[in-house]
């Protein structure tokens, strides 16, 4: 017997009804008009995509001390929690079977060493970019973003079907 497999991924339905956040957080370090970006390769998500600085919080773990951790981990750098400053919020649905993900955009205004790529196997380059003149091609929420962040406006909402 075949069976007919459906075409478009259909959404996990939790059974309260309720979905599911997973919660990114992203570092936006700044050095004069130019941003940190790293080239994404070896992950199977966006490889060859331009991104800044960031991860996924651990069970148990605030969004300040996930983004201090991702700092040490990817960069070498080290910061403190009141060193962050919460300046975009992004509401993301990837249109597949994932949950919906909350990304947390925090900029660093204070940093102790320089970044260094400390995860050569996931990201190709690491560079400072104009923030007005972004590579491309870039991960499409991080670009979003960035251009918000920009214009001082601290919300969006990207993949969501328009309504």
């Amino acid at each position: 017997m075949t069976q007919n497999l459906p075409t478009e991924p259909t959404p996990f339905v939790h059974p309260d009804g309720r979905h599911r956040l997973v919660v990114g957080v992203h570092l936006i370090l700044q050095r004069n008009d130019r941003v940190l970006l790293g080239l994404r390769q070896g992950t199977g998500w966006r490889d060859g995509h331009y991104h800044v600085p960031a991860g996924h919080l651990e069970s148990g773990e605030t969004a300040t001390a996930g983004a201090v951790r991702e700092a040490a981990e990817e960069l070498g750098l080290a910061l403190r929690e009141a060193d962050l400053e919460l300046v975009h919020t992004v509401h993301h649905h990837s249109g597949s079977v994932d949950d919906p993900r909350i990304q947390l955009f925090f900029r660093v205004r204070h940093w102790q060493g320089e970044p260094v790529n400390r995860e050569p196997e996931l990201c190709a380059d690491l560079s400072w970019f104009p923030l007005d003149q972004l590579p491309e091609p870039m991960v499409d929420y991080t670009a979003v973003a960035l251009a918000r962040f920009r214009r001082g406006l601290t919300y969006s909402n990207v993949g969501w079907p328009a309504s």
